[in-house]
This record gives C-alpha cells, structure tokens and sequence, in this order.
C-alpha cells in the first residue's frame, strides 16, 4: 500500500516553525548569519610578513577600583585612580597589541592582521574576561569589548586568516559580550544609572560589535536598543539629563556618551537597521549640541548650573581634542562647520572605538535629512595612526593615540553605579 504525501507546509508556517526552534535553542547555539562592519578594507598587503609580538598573559579576573567619591561623580580622587589603572594596565596593554597590528595591517604590512589575530586568538583559547569580575572590573570589560570586537571587524576579511581561529574569537567575543549584559538589564529608578547613562550606551557598543562578529543578531538588537534608549532621553536643546547631572563634568561625559552613540549609529545603519524621524532628530541634537558646548563650554555651564572644569585634559588640551563621536558622525550628518574645527586635532584615534578613527569608518550614501546639499566632504582617509605605547596612561575617547579607562564612582555595593570618565592623559 503506498504511503500517503504528506500535506505541504505553508511557507509562513515553516518560517515559524524555524524561528521558534531557534528562539527555543540555547543562545549560543542559534543560527549566525553574516553581519556587516563599519569599516572600509585596508589597502592590499605587501612585502615580507613581519615577526609577531610576544604574546600577552591572558587577563581572566579584574577587580576595578571607583574613583568619584561625590555625588555628581565629578571630582576624581587621584589615589584610587592611580589603583585602577594598575587593575585595569594588561588590558591596555593588550588592547595597544591589538591595535598596533591592525594599524600596520591598514598601511598594508604583510602578515600584520594574523599578529592581530593571534593576540586575540591567545585570550579566546584562556577564556579571558570570563572569571570573577567585580562591578568597576564590568565597566573595564565592556569598554575592552567594544574596542576588540570593532578591531576583530576590522581586520577578519584580511586574506589568509585561518578559519578557525576566526570562529574562536568571534564566539569569544559574544561570550564576554552575554557576560556584560545582565548589569544593564536590571530595573533601576536611581537619579544616575548605569542603565540609562553613557555606560550603558557603551555596554550597547561593546555587545553590538560582538554580535556582529559573531553574526548573533540577538547582541546586535540588544545594543541597537541601548542606541534608542539613549536618544530617547536627549530633551529638546539636545541635552543628556543622566549627563548634566555630572555638574563639572557634564561635557566631558555628554562628549563619552556620543562617542557610542555614533558608532552604535554607524554599526546598525550598515546592518539595515534605520532609526525613526525621531530619532534621527534627536540624534542631530545631540550631536550639534556636544559639538557647541566643547568650542564654547559657556553653553553647558549655563544648563548644568556650573563651570566646565575637565581634570582629564591636558593643560593645553580642548575638549574637541577628545571628540571622536563628532568625528564618526560627519559620516551621516555632514557640517562644513563641525568638519572645519575637527581638522585641527586629526586624525582621531581610540582604542575603544577599534584604533583609527579618521577616515575609516564607511561613508552614509544618503546623509540624514537636514544636511545640506553635498554638505562636508567625508575627512580624507590618513595612514593608519599608530597606537598608544602599552603602558601609557589611557585618555578619553577618543584623542589620539589613546587607550581610555573609566571607573565608576566608590559607592557601597547596592548604590547605582553612574557613569565612569577616563583616566587622566598621559603625561
């Protein structure tokens, strides 16, 4: 007796079918799919492949040390930042290690992206950043992630990587990435919250770049949530309520915070992912607003009631020095303006944002509504700036060269962490 033909499957019901087994699998399990960069390739490699440095000992702990010990958070304490620099130095040190390779891979030096990706590979393998990790130590390993997943990016086309060791250190990155998240998925009413602030626009960068390195589209809409939530609160002078309330500091942090921004901005738009007529528009405020108040600080004194007063610029230094989110966003908002007072202080460089800043990230076709015709030309792509020296003291992102490290205020453990600068320039 011949067997009966099954009755076909609609198509949408298969396709449901699909994604609930999906969603019903573990999430490292789940189906990757190839995700976009935000990078432009490097130029074609040359030459004789150079000796890769020595390999670093993978950091598996880290027990950070907070250093605002007002309630802004606005006044640093140069003892316990002194201690938190020493915590947090091998991850400098190696994040440099990264970073130096993939600067001589974007100048084109043979074999330079395989020495970028053994160093990672090393700490894939040691299953680094994945032990006891105290509050502040979390800050520190978002910040590392999003820097290492966008220089993963950068250089995983490279010819000749070997297939596994990619796939190592991508599902690494997404391991770390599911380790910073639960810290900005809890609810929280406090004044300043690391669930509303600059950190965890940082934390959506850091677990965004992972899930496109792992093509995991679940870290990627994590992030890009954290992108929305963040322009959601920018009011109608294009002002940060979670950053004014920093006082002194409340450029300097409204300057952190759109760093992120406009590399989550970049990374969704290049995944498909457009933002809505509003937040386009808030997102514009934000900006325009930043860059004002870093060329005259007058602006933000008057909303956050008191003088600009930045202890992690140099005597010499201005605030657009350390601007490299006003840098990404000419990409998609030209302003001849903007793009005229940046030039100074080019190229931009920073080692949470991937390394080099200026002249790397992809271009928009089609700028925002609001810029004006042809608008700013997009700032010529330079030769890769080198990184900092590994044990130079890190500074905000972005300046050039520059490994930032941020720490959040010393409160007793069940106070909400707020958000946490970089530490001073090097000298």
């Amino acid at each position: 007796m011949p067997r009966a033909t099954p009755a076909p499957v609609p198509a949408a019901a298969a396709a449901s079918g699909l994604l609930a087994a999906q969603s019903a699998l573990p999430e490292e399990r789940r189906e990757r799919r190839p995700l976009a960069g935000p990078f432009l390739p490097a130029p074609a490699a040359s030459g004789e492949a150079a000796r890769c440095e020595e390999r670093l000992r993978p950091l598996r702990n880290l027990e950070g040390f907070g250093y605002y010990l007002d309630p802004a958070f606005s006044r640093p304490d140069a003892r316990r930042l002194a201690m938190d620099l020493e915590a947090a130095k091998p991850l400098r040190e190696w994040l440099a290690q990264v970073q130096g390779a993939l600067a001589r891979h974007r100048k084109g030096e043979a074999g330079a992206a395989a020495c970028a990706l053994a160093a990672m590979d090393h700490w894939a393998r040691n299953d680094a950043l994945l032990g006891a990790v105290n509050l502040q130590g979390n800050y520190h390993r978002a910040w590392a992630l999003a820097g290492a997943s966008l220089s993963f990016l950068a250089l995983r086309e490279a010819p000749g990587l070997e297939p596994p060791r990619l796939r190592r250190v991508s599902e690494w990155l997404a391991a770390v990435a599911r380790q910073v998240r639960p810290r900005h998925d809890r609810p929280s009413e406090a004044l300043i919250s690391d669930v509303r602030n600059n950190q965890a626009a940082w934390a959506g960068l850091a677990v965004a770049a992972a899930g496109v390195a792992a093509g995991d589209r679940a870290l990627l809409d994590w992030g890009v949530e954290r992108l929305r939530n963040q322009l959601v609160q920018v009011d109608e002078r294009g002002a940060l309520p979670q950053e004014l309330r920093r006082g002194a500091m409340a450029l300097h942090y409204h300057l952190f915070a759109l760093d992120a921004v406009a590399a989550l901005e970049r990374l969704a738009a290049v995944n498909g992912i457009t933002l809505s007529e509003e937040e386009r528009a808030a997102y514009r405020r934000l900006r325009d607003f930043s860059a004002a108040a870093a060329r005259e600080p007058e602006r933000m004194q008057a909303l956050a009631g008191v003088p600009q007063a930045d202890p992690f610029l140099g005597p010499e230094e201005q605030p657009l020095s350390r601007a490299a989110g006003l840098e990404i966003s000419l990409v998609v908002m030209p302003d001849p303006a903007l793009d005229a007072a940046l030039a100074p202080f080019r190229p931009y460089v920073s080692a949470w944002l991937g390394g080099a800043v200026t002249g790397w990230w992809k271009p928009d076709p089609a700028p925002m509504a609001g810029d004006a015709a042809g608008g700013a030309p997009v700032p010529p792509q330079p030769a890769a700036a080198e990184p900092p020296a590994a044990g130079a003291l890190p500074a905000p992102a972005a300046e050039p060269p520059a490994i930032p490290v941020a720490v959040p205020p010393a409160t007793p453990p069940s106070a909400d962490a707020p958000s946490a600068a970089p530490p001073l320039p090097a000298p």
